[in-house]
């Protein structure tokens, strides 16, 4: 049997995890963090190939989550998707330059954030064969 990937959803609304757990459950293995804290010691013992990170969080950001996602080692190679209700094109610089790898904006739709993220694992194993 096939080992299911690793995602991680980062998001402070209960409505949005129950629905990344709906729409993620049954084919990924899924882990949830309502706070940025919460997410820092998932990772710890999680090693997520994808997260799945809100930006606006109380305490910390997501922006912040994201920039010290991207100083741990064992992260490199995790693909960060923003999700969140900020649009602006600030807001999306601003998600790209702390190290997302793609923003998609709340509401989303269920078949856009599917193929993002089948996107990213599938780009990721081919990089992983050719080394």
């Amino acid at each position: 049997m096939k080992e299911q990937k690793k995602i991680l959803a980062v998001d402070d609304d209960p409505n949005c995890i129950a629905i990344l757990e709906e729409l993620l459950s049954e084919h990924y293995d899924l882990r949830t963090a309502r706070s940025g804290q919460e997410a820092l010691a998932v990772v710890c013992d999680f090693v997520p190939d994808v997260v799945l990170l809100d930006v606006m969080m109380p305490y910390m950001d997501g922006y912040e989550l994201c920039r010290r996602l991207r100083e741990i080692p064992a992260l490199l190679n995790t693909t960060i998707i923003m999700l969140t209700a900020k649009g602006e094109l600030e807001d999306k610089i601003q998600g790209h330059q702390t190290g997302a790898d793609d923003y998609i904006t709340k509401p989303f739709e269920e078949t856009d954030l599917l193929d993002s993220v089948e996107y990213f694992l599938r780009n990721a194993s081919k990089e992983v064969k050719s080394r």
